[in-house]
C-alpha cells in the first residue's frame, strides 16, 4: 500500500522504507546530502566540461552542438552505470554500514528506494548488467560517435535498449510492489531522486533508438538497392574493374 510523504521511519534506528524494515548493521552517513550531491554532480559537471572542450577540437564533432550532446550523454552514462551502480553491484551486501564515499552515495540515494541498502534480488541483478554491459557500451559509443565508425548507430541502437528496458522494469517492478521502498510524494527523496533521475534514462534512450533506426532503415534501403537494382550492379561491377 503506497504511504504519504508525511510517514516517519521511527524506532528502526534508520531513515529507510518500508517503517519496519530492519538493517541491524546501519551506519548513518557522516557526509551531508549537500556534500554528497556537491561531489556527485561536481565530478560529473568537471568530465563532461573536458570531454566539451576535447571534442572542441576535433574535426568530428567541431561545430556540431547537437552532437557534441550526444557523445556528452553517452560519456555521463559510462562515468555513471560503470564505476557508480558498479561500485553498487559488486559492494552492495556492506552498503548499510558502508562510509566510502560512494557507499554513502548510495544510503543517501536509499532514502527514495531502499531496494539499494538491502540487497534486493532483482536490483542487484540489473545494476550489474546495467554497470559491466550497458557501461562498456557507453564508452564505445563514445568512441564510436568520435571516430565516425560504421557501427555507431548499431551500439546506439544496443545501448539505448538495454537502458530503456532495464528502466521500465525498474519502475514496473516498485510499482507493482505498491511503491513500497520509499516515501512517496517527498520532493527530494521520490520526485528528484526516484522519478526524476531516473526518468532521463527513459527519454533519452527512446529518442536515441528512434535517430538509430532513422540511420539503420536508411543504411538497410540503400544496400539493398545497390545489390538488387541492375543499373547499381553495372555500376559496382566497373568501380571493382576500375579498381
Amino acid at each position: 500500500m503506497k504511504r504519504s510523504a508525511g510517514s516517519q521511519s521511527q524506532g528502526v534506528g534508520h531513515p529507510f522504507y518500508p517503517v519496519d524494515l530492519k538493517l541491524p548493521n546501519y551506519v548513518p552517513n557522516d557526509k551531508s546530502v549537500v556534500e554528497l550531491l556537491g561531489v556527485f554532480f561536481g565530478a560529473i559537471g568537471v568530465a563532461l566540461i573536458a570531454l566539451w572542450i576535447f571534442m572542441s577540437s576535433r574535426s568530428q564533432t567541431k561545430g556540431k552542438a547537437l552532437l557534441k550532446v550526444k557523445i556528452s550523454w553517452f560519456f555521463m552514462c559510462g562515468l555513471i552505470h560503470f564505476f557508480l551502480e558498479g561500485y553498487f553491484g559488486v559492494f552492495h551486501r556492506t552498503i548499510p554500514e558502508g562510509q566510502s564515499l560512494l557507499a554513502q552515495m548510495w544510503k543517501e540515494y536509499g532514502k527514495g528506494d531502499s531496494r539499494y541498502v538491502i540487497g534486493d534480488t532483482f536490483t542487484v541483478c540489473m545494476e550489474n548488467i546495467t554497470a559491466f554491459i550497458d557501461g562498456p557500451l557507453a564508452f564505445l559509443a563514445v568512441y564510436a560517435f568520435l571516430t565516425r565508425s560504421s557501427y555507431r548507430y548499431i551500439v546506439q541502437m544496443v545501448l539505448s535498449l538495454c537502458q530503456l528496458y532495464g528502466d521500465v522494469l525498474y519502475f514496473s517492478t516498485e510499482i507493482f510492489d505498491g511503491c513500497i521502498h520509499g516515501p512517496v510524494g517527498h520532493p527530494l527523496y521520490f520526485w528528484f531522486y526516484f522519478v526524476c533521475m531516473n526518468a532521463f534514462w527513459i527519454i533519452i534512450p527512446f529518442v536515441c533508438i528512434v535517430e538509430s533506426w532513422r540511420h539503420l532503415n536508411a543504411a538497410q534501403s540503400t544496400a539493398d538497392y545497390r545489390i538488387e537494382t541492375p543499373a547499381a550492379q553495372q555500376s559496382l561491377k566497373t568501380d571493382k574493374k576500375k579498381k
